[in-house]
């Protein structure tokens, strides 16, 4: 397992051929594979910056990307435009969980 002791920032594709822990944020506009599991604080646009996040395991505090590919994933908050579950038994465990992010439409307060 790779410890990264920082924000992973993404500049450019990233692929890890082992599990990573991230003591931070993983940020940036660009594809994460990672052969094994992903343990970090938050994962998103805001908070993973990533297109696609393609893991076994996934443990983060926030989740915000395009699409997730993975087995299990336990996020406090998971905002994707969809998820592709590896079988029909794996788990998406999660406080707030939106997919279709584009079709969301306003409700107006009155």
């Amino acid at each position: 397992m790779k410890t990264i002791k920082h924000d992973l920032i993404l500049k450019k594709d990233m692929t890890f051929k082992e599990s990573i822990t991230v003591e931070g944020d993983i940020k940036g506009y660009f594809n994460l594979k990672v052969i094994g599991n992903i343990n970090a604080w938050n994962i998103d646009t805001g908070n993973i910056d990533a297109r696609d996040i393609d893991a076994r395991n996934i443990n983060a505090r926030n989740i915000d990307t395009g699409d997730i590919d993975a087995r299990d994933i336990d996020a406090w908050n998971i905002i994707c435009k969809k998820r592709i579950k590896k079988m029909k038994s794996v788990k998406t465990i999660c406080r707030v969980y939106i997919t279709n992010i584009s079709k969301l439409e306003m409700k107006e307060r009155g």
